[in-house]
């Protein structure tokens, strides 16, 4: 066994007074909440190692607590986020500190098992015959549950993805005199795993129906606790005798539609879940309301009745209808359903829908997976999201954020991956919003269950492929999971397990009878490569590659026609690494095949001889500054080397992968700090719905439209040496069609007496005199080498802000205008003034811009900060100019 972490330990008892309460607890007032409400229970918390109280939990919470010894604790959070709230423990997104914890396969479970206790008070006594629950959604991975002195849950709670709801009125105490006390004891996953630098490590985390990442991966390091904690919702809510619980709503859309104008008939179809909790029958009245209709259903329910009740089908008047981003709006409604009995509701629920239709085929033409929304088909591009952070400190601002990016790309769907979790509510309801679909993968990987032999593996293949040890409780899991977030309308097709099926006889059940039961009219595939969703036309498990490739390969190479991954690069900016890595580390960036510890510890994947075609890295500024410019001439080449051949070869694309949930220097469009890098941006571009293109294959101008609507256009092409002479261009009228792809005509390479070396490609859209768009190449006549971008003449372009403040939220623009010479990839950062440090995340509408002589481009962006105006500082960084502050 390892010993390095003892002295860790011995350090934690040294450290540990700083973050350790003293005294009796200071008791928080509760207020009940009102039916169809809830109190959440997020503050106040302590924690210990379980091993240091000399008690059990009916005790425990049956005596006043006196918070000696006791950890100030996170919650919803996890045992290692305690720790390091407390500080003892370095962050272990920098450098190599990740090291410095200790490992839950090294010290042991014991380490890792933590008493959380809650002291609360409340006030007033709840109404007569309201009964009072208390919701657990999500405990990692075993758990008891005490409240003064008394055990709520009767069997011990197992699954990370199971939410827990407890009957604590008999044992509520209330009253200014009265102190509450609720204590959870936490045990980390049966079966942690070795940490062997496998995919899951030695894949035995995969026994117990948790997360799979948590050991390793090839884009992360280990989570040291596999996440142990109370790391979701914790919340009081108020009901009656009878409980409205799991309502869903399904929409129909005839008929192929288009997003504006007046709509045709929808229809409406509810069910819900009514439970009698009573010793006695109760009557009532079911009541459901949305859109101005209002449905009422007389109901009799038995004694601890529970019943599935459907309601009539409606009919929708000219439906406000949504549409995945890039297509139409994005229309939510509001639905209410309650349980009414002598004139008072003893429970209710509220959530929001949209009016649409999925549907899809296999295409026949391509083999790949084709989707329909609204009667539509939609070419799909999007990214695998894999969580937002890897220590599970979530919120619905950090999914707002990173889902917006995704929407701000251009993109129509992100794919949830198995290895990670199913999201919270939040992160769809954000989904929901701006307009992603979810391609949602169930819990599983082919790395851990069993898709091939591997060393790295603890069992063999075949007893991999029996993952989880417990199949009723995946089982159960995934049921409760589905009722969870089935209601969104982004949710488009469930997805078993990633590049390889479930446990037999669990996919049978998915397919037979789970999905059929709770959501028949969403898509199920058993996994992420099934032939009902592509044509394994690569080999292997038919996903990736996942490398650097060159910009022309992505237009030659037919990659399968609907690849769930395939990915690249995605190095930070600069400002990013130095929060990630000493200045002595950064330093030692990689040159050729010697790569430093560190930069192997955050996976850097290595862009090959890429950046040398820019210039010589000479320190991390310059690596970082090549590194940005390979990143949007990758991902704009990914993006337009599928979309030239949409239909013909491809139904969609997934990239592998558009974010990291820690400090990992591979496949990310924006880091785990939130701050966006070029690979963003070329993403962007090359998604653009109705997109000029340049097919670096056979050096021909295309335009692509992928979204809907026929548009009469004039495309200009221009060819502009380094100095920003024009030495050729061409114009040429267009007319395109809903999800079309056009070729027009070739573009001339200079003579040597012209050009010799970069020359820049500018493509513009022209509609009714205006410009739609534009997209500029930097080219060379010598290939694979652009170092005389550095001939570029030096100028300063001229820059005009706005920005203002509301509610806390900055919104302003950047006006960058190009004078005489080629202003090229100007970046806009933003920073607080005071330390130097920058203010993330902000959404700009574009960034890293080129302009060409004469030309202008006005940003939006948009961030929240409570800093005052002249605390801020917007930067644009350029490659031909030093940086200019505003």
């Amino acid at each position: 066994m390892k010993t390095y972490w003892k002295p860790i330990i011995a350090t934690v008892c040294l450290l540990a007074a700083g973050g350790i309460t003293t005294g009796y607890a200071q008791n928080e007032w509760t207020t009940l909440p009102e039916i169809g409400d809830k109190t959440v229970l997020h503050s106040g918390w302590h924690a210990r190692r379980a091993n240091e109280v000399k008690t059990d939990g009916n005790l425990l919470t049956a005596q006043p607590f006196d918070s000696n010894g006791w950890l100030k604790a996170k919650v919803p959070g996890t045992v290692l986020t305690t720790l390091l709230e407390n500080r003892l423990f370095p962050a272990p997104e920098f450098s190599m500190n990740n090291q410095l914890i200790p490992d839950i396969y090294d010290v042991g479970n014991e380490f890792y098992t933590f008493w959380f206790v809650k002291p609360f008070r409340v006030k007033q006594q709840p109404e007569d015959g309201r009964q009072i629950w208390i919701n657990f959604r999500g405990i990692n991975y075993k758990a008891d549950i005490f409240l003064n002195g008394k055990r709520l849950n009767a069997d011990t709670h197992e699954g990370m993805f199971l939410r827990e709801s407890y009957l604590i009125t008999p044992y509520l105490k209330t009253g200014e005199k009265e102190t509450n006390l609720l204590a959870v004891i936490v045990y980390p996953p049966d079966n942690p795993g070795n940490p062997n630098g496998g995919q899951g490590g030695d894949g035995k985390i995969a026994r117990n129906v948790t997360m799979q990442f948590t050991p390793g991966w090839d884009w992360i390091q280990p989570v040291r606790d596999r996440n142990t904690g109370i790391w979701d919702e914790v919340a009081i809510t108020a009901t009656g005798a009878v409980k409205v619980q799991h309502p869903y709503v399904t929409t129909r859309v005839p008929g192929v539609r288009e997003p504006n104008g007046v709509q045709k008939d929808a229809f409406l179809a509810v069910s819900v879940e009514v439970e009698n909790v009573s010793q006695e029958p109760q009557t009532g009245t079911l009541v459901c309301e949305t859109n101005g209709l209002r449905l009422r259903q007389p109901l009799a329910l038995d004694a601890k009745e529970k019943r599935v009740v459907k309601l009539k089908e409606q009919t929708i008047k000219q439906p406000r209808l949504w549409w995945p981003n890039g297509i139409g709006k994005q229309e939510l409604y509001t639905l209410r359903i309650s349980f009414e009995t002598n004139g008072k509701e003893t429970d209710s629920h509220s959530l929001r829908y949209g009016i649409r239709e999925i549907s899809s085929e296999k295409c026949p033409d391509t083999g790949g997976r084709k989707f329909y929304v609204n009667g539509q088909p939609i070419y799909i591009t999007g990214g695998n999201y894999i969580a937002s952070d890897w220590l599970l400190r979530l919120s619905p601002e950090r999914y707002r954020a990173e889902v917006r990016y995704h929407a701000e790309m251009n993109l129509r769907m992100i794919r949830v991956w198995g290895g990670a979790l199913l999201e919270r509510p939040e992160f769809y309801e954000a989904c929901d919003e701006y307009g992603l679909l979810v391609f949602q993968d169930l819990l599983g990987s082919g790395d851990c269950n069993g898709a091939w032999d591997d060393a790295t593996k603890a069992d063999s293949r075949e007893r991999r492929w029996e993952y989880p040890d417990n199949h009723r409780l995946f089982l159960a899991s995934v049921e409760d999971q589905v009722k969870m977030i089935r209601n969104h309308p982004s949710l488009c097709l469930w997805c078993g397990g990633n590049e390889w099926p479930l446990a037999k006889d669990i996919d049978e059940t998915l397919k037979k009878d789970l999905f059929p039961r709770l959501d028949p009219n969403r898509l199920f595939i058993s996994y992420s490569t099934d032939t009902l969703f592509t044509r394994n036309t690569i080999g292997g498990v038919g996903d990736g590659p996942y490398g650097i490739q060159e910009p022309e390969w992505f237009f030659t190479f037919r990659s399968t026609p609907f690849n769930p991954e395939a990915g690249s690069v995605g190095s930070p900016e600069v400002e990013s690494m130095r929060e990630m890595m000493t200045e002595e580390e950064l330093n030692a960036f990689p040159r050729g095949t010697r790569v430093h510890s560190t930069w192997r510890y955050h996976k850097d994947l290595g862009y090959g001889n890429h950046l040398e075609r820019y210039g010589k890295v000479t320190n991390i500024e310059t690596y970082s500054q090549y590194a940005q410019i390979a990143n949007y001439d990758q991902y704009r080449s990914f993006m337009e080397g599928r979309a030239s051949h949409m239909w013909e070869w491809y139904t969609g694309i997934l990239i592998w992968k558009t974010q990291n949930p820690w400090t990992s220097l591979r496949g990310q469009m924006y880091d785990w700090f939130l701050d966006v890098n070029a690979s963003l941006y070329g993403t962007r571009k090359g998604c653009e719905p109705l997109h000029p293109q340049y097919n670096l294959a056979d050096k021909q101008v295309e335009i692509v439209h992928t979204a809907l609507g026929n548009h009469s256009l004039v495309l200009k092409a221009q060819l502009r040496n380094i100095d920003g002479k024009t030495i050729w261009e061409k114009e040429e009228p267009v007319v395109i069609q809903s999800n079309e792809v056009k070729r027009l005509f070739p573009v001339p390479e200079p003579s040597p007496n012209e050009v010799d070396g970069v020359y820049f490609l500018k493509l513009s859209v022209w509609e009714k005199g205006e410009c739609l768009t534009t997209n500029i190449y930097w080219l060379t006549t010598h290939p694979k080498d652009y170092t005389t971008l550095a001939r570029l003449p030096r100028t300063t372009p001229q820059v005009q802000t706005t920005l203002r403040q509301e509610g806390g939220v900055y919104t302003g623009t950047v006006r960058l205008k190009a004078v005489e010479h080629i202003s090229f990839f100007n970046r806009i950062k933003v920073f607080d003034k005071t330390t130097g440090k920058r203010i993330l995340p902000v959404h700009y509408s574009d960034n890293y811009i080129t302009l060409m002589p004469g030309d202008e481009q006005v940003i939006d962006l948009q961030f929240a900060s409570a800093l005052p105006r002249e605390s801020i500082s917007l930067v644009i960084d350029s490659w031909t100019d030093e940086r200019k502050e505003e």
